[in-house]
């Protein structure tokens, strides 16, 4: 029993702090009774109906203590206030009884969510269509159907203290470096920021290097790639209200690989990866090279060549450092317009948008086939990407090579090239490096990059490469 003038307190404080909150239903029973007087919390929209009228409709409802079930819990409220906050906009009913001063929390939270469907980031062919969903707890469940074995360990945190996020750690137990997960764990638990509103800030903000020009934390939107990267010595990051999941250490073998790959024969695999090499290798170097060859360095080109490349530049009003840039940037926009718009219509308009204009280009004097051609197969060689934030980075790394070969031709490309490979090389990703070439001298890890394992030997590993 507590005094009625500190009762009285306490219900003109919470009053004062929803009152800005129309969503939150708010209503005193019995006020008159002091034994019987009862507040009752809850949010709109983020609890079941159904269960909220079988509670009320009860009698025994309004009388926590005769009512004891799983859903309910006794709670304190905080010295803020900030339990009972968390408790009422997280979708439970509470219900405080004046004379005992308790808070009791229902359980009942059935909060906005969609079913969970085909990820539109990684394009299902033979594997699950089953993605996440803004639903932290529904994406958890989606990787544990996969992994049921207690050596899945998964840590929760609460990150913001506005916005208190949920943010979950997954890893296998026995798989998993103990070095990395601690490394991980540290992170999480030294952040100190108001919100956080998705998977991409935390990845920004966790990141070995913030401002780094490459991705070092890999996301998906599919269950089953997660539970390969697991099982494969990773761990994963679920952020709640974000449909993806982060996956970490990478490197950029694992960054070309695509959800897909465990789902088609591995010869195949083998192919489309090295296919996928020479299209970032092609995205990178293409025009640099080639604006190097065509401005400085003409005595490299074949002589059959140079006189087509001579031939169809007569006539144009514009470099061809110039003409290289406004080429690289039509299809740069047609690719942000082909992004923006609806994905059917997508891919179609940002390449076969820029071929139109281009080919208009071209009959109107402004630009020659060759350049059209070597702007075309690098957009072309950008799709290969998975990754979308490798896709930016791409864009970034040719952008510098471009401007450092324009100036110096052949000897500025070959120097932007090697600055850029060492760049990638002092680059980590939690303690391991995005690029060993000590590695790579071991013919077994080299031949792991390029090719898959078929599922005989997959299934004895454990996992996929």
């Amino acid at each position: 029993m507590i005094e009625q003038a500190a009762i009285t307190r306490r219900a003109e404080w919470i009053r004062e702090k929803f009152r800005g909150c129309a969503d939150v239903y708010l209503s005193v029973r019995d006020e008159d009774d002091p034994d019987q007087a009862l507040t009752i919390l809850y949010c709109e929209g983020m609890l079941s109906r159904q269960l909220l009228q079988t509670i009320m409709l009860e009698h025994d409802g309004l009388v926590p203590e005769k009512h004891n079930t799983p859903l309910m819990s006794v709670m304190e409220p905080g010295e803020e206030g900030e339990y009972l906050f968390e408790a009422v906009f997280s979708g439970n009913l509470v219900l405080w009884r004046h004379h005992s001063n308790r808070f009791y929390v229902y359980n009942i939270a059935d909060q906005p969510n969609r079913t969970p469907e085909e990820s539109t980031m990684e394009v299902s062919l033979k594997g699950p269509r089953d993605g996440f969903i803004e639903a932290i707890d529904v994406n958890c469940a989606l990787i544990r159907k996969r992994l049921r074995t207690p050596d899945l360990h998964v840590e929760s945190f609460v990150i913001g203290t506005t916005s208190k996020t949920s943010v979950r750690l997954m890893y296998m137990k026995s798989l998993a470096p103990p070095d990395v997960v601690d490394e991980a764990r540290r992170r999480l638990k030294g952040l100190d920021i108001a919100t956080l509103q998705g998977a991409g800030e935390l990845e920004e903000i966790i990141s070995d290097k913030s401002l780094s020009l490459l991705p070092l934390i890999n996301y998906t939107g599919r269950p089953d790639y997660v539970v390969q990267s697991l099982m494969n010595r990773r761990f994963a990051i679920l952020v709640d209200g974000s449909p993806a999941a982060l996956v970490a250490p990478v490197n950029m073998a694992h960054l070309i690989k695509s959800p897909e790959d465990s789902h088609l024969p591995f010869y195949y695999v083998a192919f489309e990866r090295i296919l996928r090499l020479i299209g970032l290798a092609l995205a990178i170097s293409l025009p640099g090279f080639w604006i190097a060859l065509c401005a400085f360095n003409t005595d490299q080109i074949p002589l059959p060549l140079l006189a087509t490349v001579t031939i169809s530049r007569n006539g144009l009003p514009i470099s061809s450092q110039l003409e290289l840039f406004l080429m690289m940037l039509m299809f740069e926009l047609f690719r942000e317009a082909g992004v923006r718009l609806p994905r059917p219509v997508g891919q179609t308009v940002s390449v076969v948008g820029g071929l139109i204009v281009g080919d208009a280009a071209i009959r109107a004097g402004l630009t020659s086939p060759t350049m059209l051609v070597a702007s075309a197969v690098t957009a072309v060689a950008t799709f290969t990407l998975v990754n979308q934030s490798l896709n930016g980075s791409v864009t970034i790394l040719r952008l510098y090579i471009m401007l450092v070969s324009c100036v110096l031709g052949l000897f500025g490309f070959f120097i932007a090239l090697f600055s850029v490979l060492l760049y990638m090389c002092t680059l980590e990703s939690f303690g391991r490096p995005f690029i060993s070439f000590s590695e790579m001298r071991n013919a077994k890890e080299l031949v792991t990059i390029l090719l898959q394992w078929p599922w005989r030997d997959r299934a004895k590993r454990g996992g996929s490469p």
